[in-house]
């Protein structure tokens, strides 16, 4: 498939997306340094594509679970941004009403199943959702976030047998990004991300994470066959976050000439470039980028402005 099968206004909208994830978590990050979000946050700055391309090949009724590195799976599948700040800053216009924090939330208008903090526990909900979703004959699918560390879990080998097993239309999408918390996968696993559902006979590719069109062209064909055909695949992409394990983690685990290599690729320049060599002029980019910063401005307004959830506690003797 020829990357010029992607229009301009699908690109885009790739793109508003790809600046929306990014605004937002650096947004969010200062909101940490201001101490108006607390708790434990994990940001995914430089893997936005991973995200907005896979999430794009879908439709509103097919499903995700996003990790606990979830932002922009969550503002990919259509969540809003001003509600999901609310949730970060604990306030009860947030989706969960201020309960979840960054690592649980919920959002069912947009087929939303929720993050967990406990990594790998998407795994087995995954293969309820699927089945579900062939037990009523949906034309949905389920698509299942995970990281490349929990690809070692003995969880991710049962999903990977029962989703086989059971042809269900599931698809797992490995953000690899090199690092498990402060371990190399290399560290962790002789055999690649991709090559362990080949070992239950499941199809696995893997794409470069940086770049959005490529992870949206792939990702459209293997949405296709999971719910045409009830064909599971995963799609491994490979990224890699410029941030810590979480918000204070300072990342002196890894070399700096590492991490400037990979901002060299960052998706959102990659994109931009993309577009003007497609004849899109710098101008509307520009209104994108306007548009974008504006709605994240306002999204930490209502968050700040919020109040937060009352809590009537009760105890009986």
């Amino acid at each position: 498939m020829d990357f010029m099968d992607i229009e301009n206004d699908l690109m885009l909208e790739l793109y508003r997306k790809l600046f929306l994830c990014r605004r937002f978590e650096e947004k969010v990050y200062q909101l940490i340094l201001d101490g108006v979000v607390l708790g434990s946050v994990h940001l995914s700055t430089g893997e936005e594509a991973a995200a907005v391309g896979t999430i794009g090949a879908l439709e509103k009724t097919d499903y995700i679970l996003p990790t606990h590195r979830g932002h922009c799976q969550h503002l990919s599948k259509g969540a809003e941004p001003d509600k999901l700040m609310a949730e970060l800053a604990g306030k009860e216009t947030g989706y969960c009403k201020g309960n979840s924090g960054s690592i649980h939330i919920f959002d069912r208008e947009n087929n939303n199943l929720g993050s967990n903090g406990i990594v790998g526990a998407q795994f087995p909900i995954t293969v309820g959702a699927g089945m579900a979703i062939k037990y009523k004959k949906l034309n949905s699918c389920v698509v299942c976030f995970t990281g490349d560390g929990a690809t070692n879990q003995g969880w991710f080998y049962e999903l990977l047998n029962l989703m086989s097993l059971w042809q269900l239309p599931v698809i797992i999408v490995c953000v690899n990004n090199l690092y498990g918390m402060g371990t190399p996968y290399s560290e962790t696993s002789l055999a690649s991300v991709n090559e362990k559902p080949r070992l239950f006979k499941i199809r696995s590719e893997v794409v470069d994470g940086n770049d959005v069109e490529a992870v949206y062209i792939i990702m459209k064909e293997l949405v296709e066959l999971a719910k045409k055909e009830s064909k599971p695949a995963l799609l491994e992409c490979l990224t890699y976050r410029w941030m810590g394990h979480s918000a204070f983690d300072q990342r002196p685990y890894r070399p700096k000439e590492e991490i400037e290599k990979w901002k060299n690729l960052d998706p959102i320049k990659r994109a931009e470039t993309k577009l003007i060599s497609r004849g899109i002029k710098s101008s509307i980019i520009d209104d994108i980028k306007k548009r974008v910063n504006n709605q994240i401005e306002e999204a930490a307004n209502f968050a700040i402005n919020s109040k937060f959830p009352e809590f009537n506690v009760s105890m009986q003797m």
